[in-house]
């Protein structure tokens, strides 16, 4: 497992969730939020969906049109072809969590600006905190780029890294896999690691796992340090599942 440099910083503002957070609390926040101008053209912001105790949580870097339309995450082309690689692992959709680095869709599908994923962070950092998913599943390069800076998704995809005290799991997003059959197999083939990358982070948060080093030539860097205010991930019996 390697240990490159760590993801961008929390981001925090007046406008952050604080308090009391439920996983319900911050949807009903994230469907009225106006803290960029994505809230200006978007039918309806995505806060997310899945179980609320996953081990597994995917990522993906904002909503696309039927996502906009429905308020669901991943429910177009590429959603329905995520549930057949979810299937081969084999898992459903409500044994995992599924949500996006932003919560509103970009006009024409762009790439999200800054600000924009400035004023989503907090949002996303609170629902990892408050899931506490064993592995990170990023869909796609700039989903990757956002927790492993820097990092090439053809070097990385189907492996385990380690942020902070949780597993990043780079997969190459499904959109990309409808347009290359090559790309679909890698991806399924990938999706089948997926169960090791979850007794990597069990190994990796009970101290019995095999020494982490970074790829050769990287700097190793300690990305055991949690955000200030984030709570510490405690063991939990009912965690001791995979799944």
């Amino acid at each position: 497992m390697t240990e490159p440099p760590t993801g961008p910083e929390r981001v925090t503002s007046d406008d952050e969730p604080t308090g009391e957070l439920s996983i319900q609390g911050i949807a009903a926040t994230v469907r009225t939020c106006t803290l960029c101008a994505l809230s200006e053209t978007r039918t309806n912001a995505v806060p997310g969906e899945g179980s609320g105790s996953p081990s597994i949580m995917f990522i993906g870097e904002g909503p696309g049109f039927n996502e906009d339309q429905q308020g669901r995450p991943f429910v177009g082309r590429a959603g329905k072809l995520l549930d057949e690689l979810l299937g081969v692992v084999p898992l459903r959709r409500s044994d995992v969590y599924i949500t996006n680095v932003v919560k509103c869709r970009p006009p024409e599908n762009r790439d999200p600006l800054p600000e924009e994923v400035r004023a989503c962070w907090p949002y996303l950092e609170s629902q990892i905190s408050l899931l506490r998913p064993r592995v990170i599943a990023t869909l796609g390069r700039h989903a990757m780029n956002r927790f492993l800076p820097g990092a090439r998704i053809s070097d990385v995809h189907g492996r385990s890294v380690r942020w902070r005290d949780i597993v990043i799991f780079p997969l190459y997003h499904p959109a990309a896999a409808l347009r290359s059959t090559a790309l679909r197999q890698t991806l399924e083939e990938d999706m089948r690691r997926i169960p090791g990358a979850v007794l990597e982070s069990l190994a990796l948060n009970t101290g019995t796992g095999p020494e982490r080093h970074a790829p050769a030539g990287t700097p190793a860097k300690d990305t055991d340090s949690t955000t200030a205010g984030e709570p510490p991930r405690e063991e939990q019996a009912g965690q001791k599942r995979l799944f």
